[in-house]
């Protein structure tokens, strides 16, 4: 921990720890890495099911930033904005899906941040989205239409409960969901008792009709990005300073299996039936000189690490660390190609499906 604090300070103090490949420059392809420029920092990733669309989170950073929803066609690179909407103005008809009296974000601070596609029992497709702006929410969304036409009506939304510092979300076909509190206030003194190895967070399960409840024994160091399993009986969630990824049942709390993945950031499942969980594994130094310039890309070194859903077996299936893009957050198959956002810079990335095989 004395090591983590020293790195901390030397970033403070000069650049000179800071290695010159987290400086990115230019737009060019390098190897099989493909980067898509121009566009806001895509944090988390979604994958339609009709095998040519992706759905973006626009990350505007940790504070104050302001970000948007939009849709990526995979075929020819195209973006399409969806929320906020151009009309500045939310559609509240049918809005029935959250807490009765939350109502519309405000727009012209809405700040996504972790995200879920999901399909509910009637057949209907959610789409979850943690909001800091403005408030901290879970916003609800339908997806409506197919491909190019595909839209978001808001449905309604879910407070997060006091002190709470949401980081990711996934929901269930009954219409729960779970998300992680990654700090209860993200202060910097929480920051730094983070770094010191204070427990900073946990997970929490909303029901329409019981409303929020904690799952007991999940509290860790800044939970993260969090997955659910095909069955729903479980979700995978990372304590990214904890150092591990936790495999939690979502009625007890309780901890059923643990794997010493650390610095994990979002999970998305694999085309190879496994659970891909981006890790950071740069130095402290470098990963915190990403934080400095919120519009630009950062080189900072990445894993994909692919983890067996029932014996938590894993192993690394792609790293990454320089140009065109470090620093990733979650990698997502579409169209036979892995996509790849970043919590900073001006792009994703993409790479030929190494899961596929």
């Amino acid at each position: 921990m004395i090591k983590q604090l020293a790195a901390v300070l030397c970033v403070l103090s000069t650049t000179a720890c800071i290695d010159d490949e987290m400086k990115i420059s230019g737009c060019e392809p390098i190897g099989a890495i493909h980067p898509v420029c121009d566009m806001q920092s895509p944090e988390d990733i979604a994958a339609l099911n009709d095998g040519h669309h992706l759905l973006l989170a626009h990350f505007g950073g940790m504070h104050n930033g302001t970000g948007s929803l939009a849709l990526f066609d995979t075929r020819n690179e195209g973006i399409t904005p969806l929320f906020p909407p151009a009309s500045g103005v939310v559609d509240i008809d049918g809005a029935d899906w959250g807490e009765p009296d939350c109502g519309p974000p405000p727009l012209d601070t809405f700040s996504p941040h972790g995200t879920h596609l999901h399909q509910l029992a009637d057949g209907r497709w959610r789409y979850l989205v943690v909001n800091h702006g403005g408030r901290e929410s879970v916003e609800l969304f339908e997806l409506l239409g197919d491909g190019n036409s595909s839209e978001l009506a808001w449905r309604g939304c879910v407070p997060a409960g006091p002190e709470t510092f949401m980081n990711d979300v996934v929901g269930m076909s009954n219409g729960d969901l779970i998300y992680t509190r990654m700090f209860h206030n993200s202060s910097q003194l929480e920051k730094l008792l983070s770094a010191l190895g204070k427990n900073t967070g946990d997970v929490w399960r909303w029901n329409r009709r019981s409303g929020l409840r904690l799952l007991p024994g999940t509290d860790a160091n800044q939970p993260n990005g969090i997955e659910i399993a095909a069955d729903e009986r479980h979700v995978f969630v990372n304590m990214y300073f904890t150092g591990e990824l936790w495999k939690v049942d979502v009625e007890t709390g309780e901890v059923v299996a643990r794997a010493p993945v650390a610095s994990g950031d979002n999970s998305a499942w694999g085309s190879d039936g496994r659970l891909w969980v981006t890790t950071h594994d740069d130095s402290i130094p470098n990963l915190l000189s990403c934080f400095m310039t919120q519009t630009e890309p950062c080189g900072a070194g990445f894993d994909i690490i692919a983890v067996d859903p029932k014996t938590l077996a894993f192993e690394s299936v792609f790293s990454h660390r320089g140009a065109p893009m470090g620093a990733a957050t979650v990698a997502v198959p579409q169209a036979g190609r892995v996509y790849m956002g970043s919590f900073v810079g001006d792009r994703l990335i993409s790479v030929p499906d190494f899961g596929s095989n």
